[in-house]
């Protein structure tokens, strides 16, 4: 301090006079260092604070935009330093306030891009409403929570115009030019329909050519009476004691050919009545005295339980014969059997 004011002094800077000056001087020279000393230990201060702080901000949320309307998806970028590790897990259950669980509607896993773990999450609003999302935990690989910023979004109605004026004015519809490719599915259905039909014919057709047709004559019913008449006589019903079985099968044999031939209702008719029938027919009227005696002993035997003679089991089977015989259209040896 004394050499510097001996410098002043040789200078003419220093006066006696004013030697309480020269050391106010240096008291504030001394001052001056002590102040940026400590400017310089507050600034290290707030370098290592700000160093902590962005120690802790590990986790970025942003958005494209700090706006959305009710009812349009919105979405959320998260980015996360991959010197961390990637992300194990993440939890809305903070958000459950703003949104909902079911709102978040798709998200996408953690992908690694320079440097940076990044995700993306799609949310609906409904509400219109200003609200600032908290920060998110994110679990991180070692067990530690790490925190985003919080974010402000600004949710607006969904304009709708309040006038029908505001509204665009309905366009024309532009008619575009015919081409014959628009009318290909009408051609194709009207091909396959014809197909289809076409199809049906052929085989339609093809079906009958390959139809086995066989000429077959049907057996006159008289030819088919006798030989009936031969089957019943080799049963021997009437020698085994069944009578009212035989005359049964006498009577419906002959009045099953009196039916075919004459075209009556025999079968289902009474004695009387089908010979009331026969008598409006061609029948041989010198045959019908014949008739009615063999159907009349026929039917005691059936419902009176009366046994005919027993001469009359022959006569009944040859009178059957005679009658179908004389009442036929074609003689017995002329008619060809076919089967």
């Amino acid at each position: 301090m004394r050499s510097i004011l001996l410098k002043m002094r040789l200078l003419g800077w220093w006066q006696p006079k004013r030697w309480w000056l020269t050391i106010n001087i240096a008291n504030g020279f001394r001052g001056v260092i002590s102040t940026s000393r400590k400017l310089q230990t507050f600034g290290k201060f707030l370098a290592f604070l700000f160093v902590a702080t962005q120690a802790q901000a590990q986790v970025e949320l942003r958005a494209d935009s700090n706006y959305v309307e009710t009812g349009n998806p919105f979405v959320l970028h998260l980015r996360f330093p991959a010197t961390f590790g990637k992300p194990d897990s993440l939890s809305f259950s903070v958000w459950g306030n703003f949104i909902p669980q079911e709102n978040i509607i798709n998200q996408t896993e953690w992908q690694s891009e320079g440097g940076f773990f990044n995700k993306s999450l799609t949310a609906l609003f409904f509400d219109e409403d200003s609200i600032e999302l908290p920060p998110l935990p994110i679990v991180l690989p070692n067990g530690d929570t790490a925190y985003s910023n919080s974010l402000k979004i600004i949710v607006t109605a969904t304009p709708s115009p309040d006038d029908l004026n505001d509204m665009a004015p309905i366009k024309d519809i532009h008619r575009e030019p015919s081409h014959w490719t628009d009318y290909l599915p009408w051609i194709l259905g009207v091909l396959g329909v014809l197909a289809i039909f076409g199809l049906l014919f052929w085989l339609a057709k093809r079906k009958t050519k390959s139809r086995v047709l066989s000429r077959t004559i049907e057996t006159p019913p008289h030819e088919l009476a006798l030989k009936k008449l031969e089957v019943l006589a080799r049963k021997k019903l009437i020698n085994n004691g069944f009578v009212k079985e035989h005359y049964t099968e006498l009577t419906f044999i002959l009045r099953e050919y009196l039916e075919k031939r004459f075209s009556i209702p025999a079968l289902e008719s009474t004695t009387d009545e089908t010979l009331g029938y026969l008598k409006r027919s061609d029948f041989p009227s010198p045959l019908s005295q014949e008739l009615q005696y063999l159907l009349e002993q026929a039917d005691l035997a059936k419902f009176a339980k009366i046994i005919p003679p027993e001469s009359f089991h022959a006569e009944a089977l040859e009178s059957s014969r005679k009658i179908i015989l004389q009442t036929s259209e074609i003689p017995i040896h002329q008619s060809p059997l076919l089967r």
